[in-house]
């Protein structure tokens, strides 16, 4: 323990130990980072995701217990390493965190399921964070930047966890399972409670139609706003035919088309959606949570996906695989990869290489 004079201390309260205090400054330098991180990337502009936000905060986490574990005899954080000041951590201490990062229980994922083992591209990721938070504040204060996670990240297998042969090729939907979700998302007509056709049962397919029929990805499809819809100047009078997605932290403001099947989906849910009040009409998102028209969470829009999708015989599967099969569908029917990486919001057609393993089968259209 640190000599801290007593009469510095408040009266009838317990001093934090050291190591609470650090925890307490390791988080104050996450939410640091975390807030300036949007600027630090290649767009520079938008904000990062809140899964992306929370995935980050979870690896911070453990790098946090493992500095200072909690005590529970003694009801407080113990110092273990101390990376605040500087001290302690070099090549080794990364590498015993890396060995306790890989046997702590993990946050399970969207799909249900914990990570198994730290593979070296989660390795990677931890010792990037690491490297990126803690200097983020010593450059903010003058310091000279701690090298031992950069370092570690240049030896082998870390060194090679990005590599282009390590990239995992996209999970997309089959032709098979394709069709059927379009018909399950086409198949109700009409709002019947009685036979569970509600306003939210036709969102949700709505929504999961814009994923598959627009590439959109779950969080764009949360955030949409009716001023986002264009309705005039397509081919069929009072159909929209293309989408406005705003710039987030993993893409730049962009335009992209919809397929012909979804915009008439769409076209089904505007009229569902004026219908049900005055409240939800004059919301400014596409698709409200609520009949006053409240924003849709990210946990509800994604239970709502996979629900959608689970109904239609796709189980265990992320919505992110319909925005990956719009983008193998449109390569498939012809299109450059410049074009749909632009329909995809990228800045550039880097990201369209994952997709050139999946490229076996035929198909034509906008699915």
């Amino acid at each position: 323990m640190r000599n801290v004079p007593q009469d510095t201390l408040p009266l009838f309260s317990n001093p934090a130990s050291d190591g609470d205090t650090l925890a307490q400054s390791l988080q104050i330098q996450f939410a640091t980072w975390l807030a300036s991180s949007p600027g630090r990337g290649p767009r520079q502009q938008g904000a990062l995701r809140e899964e992306s936000a929370q995935i980050y905060a979870d690896m911070w986490q453990a790098f946090t217990a493992y500095c200072a574990p909690f005590d529970a005899e003694q009801g407080t954080a113990r110092v273990h390493l101390d990376p605040v000041q500087g001290l302690g951590l070099g090549r080794e201490d990364l590498l015993d965190f890396l060995a306790f990062a890989a046997v702590r229980p993990q946050r399970k994922t969207r799909t249900g399921q914990a990570h198994a083992a730290l593979t070296p591209r989660y390795a990677w990721r931890l010792l990037q964070l690491i490297d990126r938070v803690l200097n983020h504040d010593r450059e903010a204060h003058g310091l000279d930047p701690i090298e031992a996670p950069w370092l570690l990240m240049q030896e082998a297998p870390y060194r090679y966890a990005n590599a282009s042969a390590l990239t995992p090729v996209p999970d997309v939907l089959t032709d098979a399972q394709s069709h059927a979700l379009i018909a399950h998302c086409t198949a109700i007509t009409g709002v019947d409670a009685t036979r569970g056709a509600t306003w939210k049962s036709i969102r949700d397919r709505s929504a999961v139609a814009l994923m598959l029929g627009a590439g959109l990805a779950p969080g764009q499809v949360r955030v949409l706003s009716t001023e986002d819809v264009a309705i005039d100047g397509g081919t069929e009078p009072g159909v929209p035919w293309r989408l406005s997605v705003a710039a987030d932290g993993s893409s730049a403001a962009h335009q992209v088309p919809i397929a012909a099947w979804a915009a008439r989906q769409l076209r089904f849910w505007l009229d569902v959606r004026a219908a049900q009040g005055e409240a939800m009409q004059q919301s400014p998102w596409v698709f409200p949570s609520t009949t006053t028209g409240k924003p849709w969470s990210h946990p509800a829009c994604h239970r709502a996906a996979v629900g959608t999708m689970d109904e239609a015989g796709i189980e265990g599967g992320s919505p992110f695989r319909l925005r990956h099969t719009f983008a193998v569908r449109q390569l498939l029917s012809g299109h450059a990869e410049e074009e749909v990486a632009r329909w995809m919001g990228y800045a550039d057609t880097g990201p369209m290489k994952r997709y050139r393993h999946v490229l076996s089968a035929p198909a034509t259209g906008l699915a």
